[in-house]
């Protein structure tokens, strides 16, 4: 009896051992969901384009000598009508000297000849007047031929002496106006010796070194400025066509004639920029129209640069307004995955089970991204845990509200924001630290959508 006892109590706690060890399933796993937002959005043009500086000049020589100095940094910035280098001026200073020189012995000729002309003047006064008495006097014969015939020859030689001080007058008045033009080309090219910026802005280095010979002519250094800066892109006809129509959309006759294109704002990106951090203005539209061969419109905006953030010949991004789109679905990016079926997000439904849904996207604004087709705007799209969420299972889902994307203006002029354009780059930093782990992270999130086997 005893015995049967102890048989029943080793069964018992057999018993007790093997339903301990069997297998409990982990509680379904937690993962934060967030139905669309759901607003107006502006759509845009996008296109690349390159940056161009406002002015740019190259600064030459203008007279031939050795370059005794260079009075700036490379880099610098300058002021137009800054002296940049000086050239020898020993020789036109010379030719400065001869100048005025030539030109105050003329001055002197001139003095004489007017005193020639004095005198020579009251020669042909006598002159005359002694001819016309002998004239009278020979009519009556009152005096021989011989004092006629002189007072005559005395008179022709008096307005031939006139007419030759009159004539070395005019000399006289040519060569100072010829040493006048010399020295006023001397004192220019004296001048020339300094050169000077022909605009404001920031200056490379010099191309011709102290102590070499220069001719006129020579390029010596490239003054570039760059505030404000612009940036020339290119649309296609058909988007040309799409951003007349938006804007002069319920416009009257007149208002289209008042329309003003620097109403257009342009938002600019550069390669390592998140978003698009600068704003300006349409500048220009090729008024030639669209180019025949390549089908496009050329287009330039303008952005200021008062911190030269923008350099000359950069590839950027150019993003335009050209009209609004009512009730858009946006989710933020992360939420949107992809795999070689496609492009897909991952919703919960009412039981809280995962749903893969197919879906189609549009523009993106910041870390938002417009869902074209494919998801409804009241289902719940998983944002936070979507490794751990697989269709057909069950999760425990934490609901959060999104806020709706800051639209650009459509209309007015927009400022240009370098702070923002600082978060932006500090957003891209952040963004590239964390680029090594998003593969695999998205790997995860791509085995974690497909059906299960159990499903």
């Amino acid at each position: 009896m005893g015995w049967s006892l102890s048989a029943v109590l080793v069964v018992v706690v057999s018993g007790c051992q093997q339903s301990s060890n069997e297998y409990q399933p982990p509680p379904p796993p937690k993962v934060t969901v967030a139905t669309p937002v759901v607003q107006t959005v502006t759509q845009f043009v996008e296109e690349n384009g390159e940056t161009e500086a406002v002015e740019r000049a190259e600064v030459r020589a203008r007279v031939r000598g050795f370059l005794e100095e260079i009075r700036f940094q490379p880099a610098q910035t300058v002021q137009k009508g800054d002296v940049l280098y000086v050239i020898e001026q020993d020789e036109y200073i010379a030719a400065q000297s001869a100048a005025r020189a030539a030109l105050t012995a003329a001055e002197a000729a001139i003095e004489v000849a007017d005193a020639s002309i004095k005198n020579a003047d009251v020669e042909v006064t006598r002159s005359n007047l002694e001819y016309e008495r002998q004239k009278s006097l020979f009519d009556q014969d009152a005096t021989t031929k011989s004092d006629f015939e002189r007072a005559v020859a005395n008179r022709d030689a008096a307005v031939a002496a006139l007419n030759s001080a009159q004539a070395s007058r005019s000399a006289a008045l040519a060569d100072r106006d010829k040493a006048q033009a010399q020295l006023e080309q001397a004192d220019l090219d004296f001048g020339y010796t300094e050169v000077q910026a022909p605009i404001s802005g920031q200056i490379t280095r010099t191309l011709i070194k102290q102590g070499n010979l220069v001719e006129s002519g020579s390029h010596l250094a490239t003054i570039v400025a760059r505030d404000p800066i612009y940036a020339n892109f290119s649309i296609s006809d058909r988007q040309a066509l799409r951003l007349q129509e938006a804007r002069l959309e319920g416009t009257t006759p007149s208002e289209r004639a008042d329309f003003d294109l620097t109403e257009i704002p342009v938002y600019l990106g550069r390669e390592l920029d998140q978003g698009y951090p600068f704003a300006g203005n349409l500048n220009y539209i090729d008024q030639e129209g669209v180019d025949q061969e390549t089908g496009t419109l050329a287009l330039r905006a303008i952005f200021d640069n008062p911190d030269e953030r923008l350099l000359a010949g950069l590839f950027v991004r150019i993003r335009v307004p050209v009209g609004e789109l009512e009730d858009a679905v946006l989710l933020p990016e992360k939420a949107v995955s992809r795999d070689q079926v496609g492009t897909f997000v991952l919703v919960v439904n009412g039981e809280d089970v995962v749903q893969r849904r197919e879906i189609t996207t549009g523009a993106r604004y910041g870390d938002m991204i417009v869902i074209a087709t494919g998801l409804e705007a009241s289902e719940r799209v998983v944002l936070e845990g979507v490794q751990r969420a697989r269709p057909g299972n069950p999760v425990t889902a934490t609901n959060v509200t999104l806020s709706p994307v800051e639209m650009p203006a459509m209309d007015a002029p927009p400022e240009a924001s370098p702070e923002a354009a600082d978060a932006e780059d500090s957003a891209s930093e952040s963004d590239d630290a964390a680029a090594e782990a998003a593969p695999t992270e998205r790997e995860s999130a791509e085995t974690a959508a497909r059906p299960s086997d159990a499903s």
